[in-house]
């Protein structure tokens, strides 16, 4: 493999580490070997290096003196900052959007939750795949107000916010719940009732922090920083 190919490759791998880092298959605090990172992509010690070192710079793995490198922890100080401006963000962007909804863009919020709901009646479905399908969602009225920048600061929040969201997915035994929940948030915007929507929106975004409770401080302690 020739210099001018280190570039691509380590790219890549960058790309394929972190997405893996957001989707937890590679778990917080985990170990990161350089030579099984070389033999699982068959690439050289350069790529792999350049993206250990980009992944480093991002805070998504750290480095460990006499130890090696691995996936950070998660932050819980953190992930509860953020779920704070998201409530305040979203709330706000909501109300602009049901003042100019048009019943088209309710079908397609109400078309989003049917495919959520179909979704979790295959045997074989991936969390991931509904955490995405649930960002696509609350994507339409920031879509729908023009504030896709701020959605996209949200989701550029990885580094705690994601993974842990990921991690609400990964241990939900209930997803009818989240999409009942998406179905009133739907219906108090088609009614343009601003107190409950605000009220159900809150209830919404903090019930994991509860839910999960147990979790956090028990079965995946050694997930968060301590």
């Amino acid at each position: 493999m020739g210099e001018k190919n280190y570039k691509n490759r380590g790219d890549f791998v960058f790309k394929k580490l972190k997405r893996e880092i957001l989707d937890l298959d590679l778990k917080p605090g985990q170990p990161i070997s350089e030579n099984e990172i070389c033999d699982r992509f068959d690439v050289s010690r350069t790529p792999v290096r350049e993206a250990l070192r980009r992944l480093q710079e991002q805070g998504f793995v750290h480095t460990v003196p006499y130890t090696g490198t691995c996936v950070a922890l998660l932050n819980l100080k953190d992930i509860k900052q953020m779920i704070y401006m998201r409530v305040a963000v979203e709330l706000m962007v909501m109300r602009d959007f049901i003042k100019i909804a048009s019943p088209v863009q309710f079908e397609e919020i109400r078309y989003q939750i049917r495919c959520q709901e179909l979704m979790i009646r295959e045997e074989d479905f991936e969390p991931e795949q509904f955490y995405r399908m649930d960002a696509q969602m609350h994507s339409i009225w920031f879509a729908g107000t023009d504030k896709m920048k701020l959605w996209e600061f949200i989701q550029e929040q990885q580094l705690h916010y994601t993974r842990f969201r990921m991690l609400d997915f990964v241990t939900e035994t209930d997803f009818t719940r989240i999409i009942k929940e998406h179905k009133n948030l739907l219906g108090l915007m088609e009614q343009r009732d601003e107190v409950q929507l605000e009220e159900a929106l809150k209830k919404h975004l903090y019930i994991s922090m509860t839910r999960m409770k147990h979790a956090i401080e028990v079965e995946y302690k050694n997930y968060f920083e301590q």
